[in-house]
């Protein structure tokens, strides 16, 4: 009796129920943010008229004057577009609370990926030239040095003109908004309330 009690224990010890470990709850959704790269949130088409005047001078040897000689006025009529997005290599959790599953995520504000200008035909909705002459503005034909530099100017110009309006505070406060609508309903799908910080 006493031998079929003690592999009795033993088998109740072996083969028995035993208590399962609770599992830890599951972390919060990092959905691989850092390989994701640039979330791209908002495109701005850009259109302006840009115009830039060319001075053509001569030097005068022996002396630290020069004389001017004229110039050429183009009109640059500018089309392009520019990319805001966020970073999201540099996403970061803070006040993780994997009771509530709760979390706050800290990215980084906005920035300005692409700026160009659309070199396509004017047909194809490209940028375009015009010659600013006395009888008024005709089509340019690109030929001299100085008609160049006009140009390459004046297409500088607005390069750095897109920048700026893609960097301007309403634009990237539309790109915080709209980072926002795509991230939040995948935490929340999840299970996770996550706030959105952004850092400065």
């Amino acid at each position: 009796v006493i031998v079929a009690v003690a592999l009795g224990a033993t088998a109740m010890w072996a083969f028995g129920p035993k208590k399962i470990e609770d599992s830890p709850p599951p972390q919060a959704p990092l959905m691989s943010l850092e390989q994701m790269g640039h979330l791209v949130s908002v495109k701005v088409n850009y259109a302006n008229v840009i115009e830039v005047v060319e001075k053509r001078t001569q030097d005068i040897p022996g002396t630290p004057w020069e004389l001017r000689l004229g110039g050429t006025k183009v009109l640059l009529v500018a089309r392009g577009d520019c990319l805001v997005g966020t970073d999201l290599r540099l996403a970061k959790y803070q006040e993780v609370d994997q009771g509530k599953r709760s979390a706050d995520l800290v990215l980084p504000s906005p920035q300005t990926i692409s700026a160009r200008v659309n070199h396509s035909s004017r047909e194809n909705g490209g940028s375009y030239f015009y010659a600013i002459t006395n009888s008024g503005i005709e089509p340019i034909v690109p030929g001299t040095n100085n008609q160049t530099k006009a140009t390459d100017n004046a297409l500088r110009q607005a390069e750095q003109d897109i920048a700026k309006v893609c960097s301007g505070a309403e634009v990237i406060a539309t790109a915080k908004k709209n980072t926002e609508s795509i991230l939040l309903p995948t935490f929340s799908a999840s299970g996770w309330k996550v706030n959105v910080r952004w850092s400065k």
